[in-house]
């Protein structure tokens, strides 16, 4: 009888402890984070009355007689289950999904919690606010995370400031075009800095030069500029007197003061003078015209008495008696052969002339000499000229006097073409088309020329300055790219707004792609030089190692992009956390960069923490050790700007409720029964 008071009583308290544990779930039913609770029955131990007896020949066997003692609680479970994930908008929250827990910190004492409500504290520690407790993870150095290490405290300043980092490298990434239009060279077209040019030319090669150069200012008031052959160094105070000053490609003499004399080829003008295809000028010019070798100077006379003869209609056989009467060959008297023309009639006493192309000049002493840097200098001696590319080296002279003071002046890089600047190089093509060339490139006619892809890399100085500089690749074969500066150098000079000088130059090796499209090899170095206009150094030297190992040339269209390291100044503006737990800062100086990354914990048995108040969890002797790595190693996702809720499901929570009661009240319904039949006992003895 007082058996199935006891286990009343054992059901009473075992649904009470169910219900406790019902309670707690819809109590926490919007607390972040929650995990909720299952109570389990299990019944205890049972009396025998009588044990089991085994089969025997002449009886069957028979099963125990136990009579059961009640039920007590095996267990209260954690379910680790994923709450429902909402959206708060934070972009410190975090929300947990799959089998993981945050870890935070006090002191020595670690804990572990789903409540991913985090922020940042007034010192820039990333903590659970509602306790103060240190969110654990990896931080980054210079943005470079390692998460080899323990996890520590993350702690990202408001505020916090990026200091200049100088370009290092740049890489080349995505496409060239395989399938780029080459075009068949016709001809070359140059236009000159001074408003000429030169149309129809096979083959193509400037010389370049720095515009950069230093001019000395004399105590006479004149400015003379030098160049590289210069005899430096040059002091204030320095006489000029037979100092190398500059030299230069001769253009032209002007004859006047000592004059010029010239010897005159036959051209196309006349078949022979005297038998031979030059003429010598007899008298020195002083009529202050200017001449040039590859000029003309033409001749005039009269042909003398029977002074026409011809011996064939056949070009080369008629010639002309005549008596020169121009300036530079008065009273000479030649014969010319003339070629043979369609149409002519010759008699004598005509007046003749024939334009003949000038050979040579012999510029005396006092002749003005202009030369292809822009400076005239008067002659001190004679001077022979025999080639259009013959130089003039000048020496100062006592008219020069000393220097008075030094100025550098002009910047870049200027490209030279038979003693001239040029402005601009075009291309003819086979088909009639007109395409920009480049004044730094070499060409020539029935060669292929492809149009130059122009990128832009951001180069970043010691003082966190950027400059932009132009890279050109330009493709040369069906498998082979180059790499240069502007106009097709490997060397240039960038003026920025302020006046500085950058100049710029580049190591570079034939970028070479395999018959599949595939980088094969290819690389280079660009190396800066930073001053200011007076030529004081602003920036350390600096070299940029080019790589091109992403590129690929395949058929369709280009889309290459160079991106640079480097950075300059910035303070941190925002931080974003993305599905791995990185925190990344953004800068004022547009420079994203990772700061931290969040850790997770994984346990073997979950459900074996126990639970110390505030969402927080501590190991017990049933959960295993903690395996604390990042969220993508343990296959655990975090979604950003978000909270997990609680996995408490109402509906089964009151379904639950329902039956615990009704198990309450049978249980108690036991304890009455057994007490009137008690009653029913003690009565019989009245």
């Amino acid at each position: 009888m007082m058996r199935s008071l006891f286990s009343g009583v054992s059901g009473l308290k075992a649904h009470q402890t169910r219900m406790d544990v019902i309670g707690n779930n819809i109590a926490n039913v919007n607390t972040t984070g929650f995990k909720s609770g299952r109570a389990t029955f299990a019944d205890t131990i049972s009396q025998t009355l009588t044990d089991a007896a085994a089969p025997q020949d002449d009886i069957g066997g028979t099963n125990p007689k136990q009579v059961g003692l009640g039920t007590g609680v095996a267990s209260i479970d954690t379910i680790f289950t994923d709450g429902t994930v909402q959206s708060t908008g934070k972009n410190t929250d975090l929300a947990l999904s799959g089998n993981g827990l945050f870890v935070v910190k006090q002191g020595n004492q670690t804990y572990y919690t789903r409540d991913g409500a985090f922020a940042f504290d007034s010192q820039g520690n990333y903590v659970l606010p509602s306790s103060g407790l240190y969110v654990q993870g990896w931080m980054a150095k210079d943005g470079v995370l390692s998460t080899a290490g323990t996890a520590g405290n993350i702690q990202i300043a408001a505020g916090k400031s990026m200091g200049v980092k100088q370009t290092a490298s740049a890489s080349y990434t995505n496409n060239l075009n395989a399938d780029m239009a080459g075009y068949e060279i016709s001809s070359i077209n140059v236009n000159y800095a001074d408003g000429t040019s030169k149309t129809g030319l096979s083959n193509f090669e400037a010389t370049s030069s720095s515009k950069g150069s230093i001019t000395l200012h004399t105590d006479k008031g004149t400015a003379i500029p030098l160049d590289k052959t210069a005899a430096y160094p040059f002091t204030t105070g320095d006489a000029l007197v037979g100092k190398t000053l500059w030299t230069s490609k001769i253009d032209s003499v002007q004859a006047e003061g000592g004059g010029a004399t010239f010897t005159l080829g036959t051209g196309d003008a006349v078949f022979s003078i005297n038998g031979t295809t030059t003429l010598t000028c007899t008298a020195p010019l002083k009529d202050g015209n200017t001449y040039s070798i590859g000029g003309t100077y033409t001749i005039t006379g009269t042909i003398d008495k029977n002074g026409v003869k011809t011996d064939s209609p056949d070009t080369g056989k008629t010639t002309l008696k005549v008596t020169l009467n121009d300036a530079a060959n008065k009273n000479t008297q030649i014969t010319i052969t003339v070629p043979q023309p369609e149409n002519f009639n010759y008699k004598d006493g005509d007046a003749v002339s024939f334009s003949l192309p000038i050979t040579s000049i012999k510029a005396a002493t006092g002749a003005k000499l202009n030369t292809a840097n822009g400076q005239q200098v008067s002659l001190e001696k004679d001077l022979d000229i025999t080639s259009a590319d013959q130089t003039y080296e000048y020496k100062g002279t006592a008219a020069d006097g000393n220097v008075a003071s030094i100025e550098r002046v002009g910047q870049g890089t200027a490209y030279s073409y038979n003693g001239k600047e040029i402005s601009s190089v075009s291309i003819v093509t086979k088909d009639g088309k007109i395409l920009d060339g480049l004044s730094g490139a070499k060409y020539q006619k029935g060669s292929m020329f492809y149009p130059s892809l122009t990128t832009s890399l951001s180069i970043y100085d010691t003082e966190g300055k950027s400059h932009s500089v132009p890279v050109l690749l330009t493709k040369t074969n069906a498998n082979t790219w180059t790499a240069s500066l502007t106009n097709g150098t490997n060397s240039t000079m960038i003026t920025e707004p302020n006046g500085d000088v950058v100049t710029v130059s580049l190591d570079s090796s034939e970028l070479k792609f395999d018959t599949s499209g595939k980088y094969v090899s290819g690389n280079g170095t660009l190396k800066l030089k930073y001053a200011d206009h007076d030529g004081n150094q602003t920036a350390a030297d600096q070299s940029v190692t080019l790589n091109f190992a992403a590129l690929t040339q395949y058929s369709g269209s280009s889309t290459i992009k160079g991106d640079t390291d480097g950075n300059a100044a910035g303070t941190l503006s925002s931080i974003s956390i993305d599905s791995s737990g990185i925190i990344t800062g953004t800068y004022t100086n547009g420079v994203k960069q990772t700061e931290a990354q969040v850790a997770v914990a994984q346990f073997t048995n979950a459900a074996g923490l126990t639970k110390t108040g505030n969402s927080l969890y501590q190991v017990s002797n049933n959960s295993g050790t903690a395996n604390v790595k990042t969220a993508a190693d343990l296959g655990v996702k975090i979604t950003p700007s978000a909270l997990e809720m609680s996995n408490v499901d109402i509906a089964d929570e009151f379904s639950n409720m329902i039956i615990t009661q009704r198990g309450f009240q049978s249980n108690s319904k036991i304890i009455t029964v057994g007490d009137e039949m008690l009653e029913t006992l003690i009565n019989m003895k009245r």
